[in-house]
């Protein structure tokens, strides 16, 4: 409609096409401010783009370092199937030769209720005791509560052989189930943990329905028992041990045993360096830090010189200084000896990548298996104190006095309050809630009035710690990121401004433009009827 009325002023008019016209001129108007603008978004879309790909890089490098942690010096083996043998702590393992034997595994106590016709039999009412520890080898035998406390479940009337299986399994230390003897019978099982002090007395209250009396076993169990608990009993280096477990984690340091049967013969546990796990693993670390550190040079590089293309983040300090972080890090020796990763045969080249010898990295593991310990794991010791858990990612290394009330069992921390309970056995347990230990559980003797934490970071820990800093929110990264983010908010919405401002120009020029061919159309009206006038005259005389 707006073409056909200015196609109709245009033929009575100046001839111009004032459409046209009016989007020259508002072009000519938005269009430098619109190109600064699309110019500022893309420039910052870039940047954006660019801090993107270094957080993704960084946040992979840290899953990479974590995988490291679980990197064991030390491979561990057994000659017997009956025993087999695992690294549980890779910070621990010292085991180089060690024998075995077993002469009986941990057994679980097993009971069966038999007799019921199905599995919703109904038992009656009543309150069952359940009480954890060990019974005697005496007739009849004597039963000596353990350390845990007894439960009391009360059933209400109508309840089910069903319902007391599902009761008993709530408990912790046992499991109970109703099975179908397939002769037309069904049976209540019920299993404890393994070791002869996790064993079971049932007592059945003195008021109870009379059907839950075939349940109490309080005297003696041996009419329901099928099987009675024991705990395995094992030899180490010829000096006889027992444990309630036959997985056993507190025998051999950073080790798990996995006894599954006798041994006729003992079995003979060796360590060795794990060149070969290590050697996978020490690569891959290698070809991660190569990968970082050749992103960010890529992201800065200027592009100077012939065919040079500038990076996302040309010239950017952060960037910059990711990298001359890594590098720092990396330079530096770890442990109390100082371990670098040149004594490992990982050197760093003239570009500043990283390089493996994979026959000095083997002939250094096999001839010292510990020096990879410092690279890989924190060095966290304490005199008097037993120490769990990991400190905060800001430790720095050093030594950490702890100092503490025997009386109130107040205590602090390098100046820290630590949160404390006592024990039942007279310990103390403190969590430390705040400052560079954070994170980590100390267990103390009741007298203990002084003590001391040394702590020496890993390579890994403290790359860890430069990548979480980087990371962070609040720091510098997700400062620039939420900066760039912001700009480009706002110069959206400066840019959906001015598309408006386009229009409104736009229309101002039609306008304006429309009642300029409408007063020249009506002067050439005029002039036309002027002229036809005065034809009129003169072809009159």
């Amino acid at each position: 409609m707006e073409n056909e009325i200015l196609t109709a002023l245009n033929r009575g008019g100046t001839g111009i096409n004032i459409a046209e016209l009016a989007d020259s001129l508002t072009q000519a108007e938005i269009a430098p401010r619109r190109a600064l603008i699309a110019e500022r978004i893309d420039r910052a879309e870039v940047r954006l783009s660019g801090y993107d790909r270094l957080r993704g890089q960084a946040e992979q490098m840290g899953g990479a370092l974590e995988l490291m942690r679980g990197l064991s010096s030390r491979s561990l083996s057994s000659d017997n199937s009956a025993v087999s043998v695992t690294v549980s702590d890779p910070g621990k393992v010292d085991l180089q030769n060690a024998r075995i034997g077993v002469s009986q595994l941990a057994q679980s106590q097993v009971l069966s209720f038999v007799g019921f016709s199905e599995a919703e039999a109904e038992i009656g009412a009543g309150a069952l005791t359940v009480e954890f520890g060990n019974w005697s080898a005496d007739v009849p035998p004597v039963f000596s509560a353990g350390t845990r406390t007894a439960q009391t479940i009360t059933f209400q009337p109508g309840s089910s052989l069903a319902d007391m299986a599902e009761a008993l399994s709530s408990l912790d230390g046992l499991s109970a189930r109703v099975i179908d003897l397939g002769d037309g019978t069904f049976s209540l099982g019920v299993i404890s943990e393994t070791g002869s002090q996790n064993a079971l007395r049932l007592s059945v209250a003195a008021d109870a329905d009379p059907r839950m009396a075939q349940f109490d076993i309080s005297a003696d169990p041996g009419a329901v028992q099928v099987q009675g608990a024991q705990d395995a009993k094992l030899s180490l280096n010829g000096i006889a041990v027992t444990r309630s477990s036959n997985q056993i984690d507190d025998l051999l340091p950073g080790v798990t045993l996995n006894v599954t049967g006798q041994t006729l013969s003992d079995a003979n546990l060796s360590g060795r360096a794990n060149v070969e796990g290590a050697l996978e693993v020490m690569q891959s670390f290698v070809d991660i830090i190569n990968a970082t550190q050749g992103l960010v040079k890529s992201l800065t590089a200027r592009g100077f010189g012939e065919g040079g293309v500038a990076g996302d983040l040309a010239g950017d300090s952060l960037a910059d200084g990711v990298l001359r972080g890594m590098q720092s890090v990396l330079s530096r020796g770890f442990g109390v000896k100082g371990v670098h990763l040149s004594d490992i045969g990982i050197r760093t080249e003239r570009d500043g990548s990283l390089s493996l010898d994979a026959d000095r990295f083997s002939t250094a593991l096999t001839a010292n298996p510990a020096l990879l310990d410092p690279l890989i794991r924190d060095d966290l010791v304490g005199t008097t104190v037993q120490i769990s858990g990991t400190p905060g990612s800001g430790a720095t290394a050093g030594r950490y006095a702890l100092t503490r009330d025997a009386a109130t069992g107040e205590a602090t921390l390098a100046g820290v309050a630590l949160i404390g309970s006592a024990q039942a056995n007279g310990d103390w347990t403190y969590r430390v809630p705040s400052g560079p230990m954070r994170g980590l559980t100390l267990t103390v003797g009741t007298g203990t009035e002084r003590a001391e934490i040394n702590f020496q970071p890993s390579m890994v820990g403290s790359l860890q710690s430069y990548l979480s800093g980087i990371l962070a929110d609040g720091n510098a990264l997700a400062q620039r990121e939420d900066a760039l983010g912001a700009s480009i908010v706002t110069e959206t919405t400066a840019l959906e401004a001015l598309n408006l401002r386009s229009e409104e120009v736009r229309t101002r020029y039609l306008g304006q433009f429309t009642q300029m061919e409408m007063i020249v159309t009506q002067l050439n009206s005029t002039g036309d009827y002027l002229t036809n006038l005065v034809e009129g005259w003169n072809a009159d005389r």
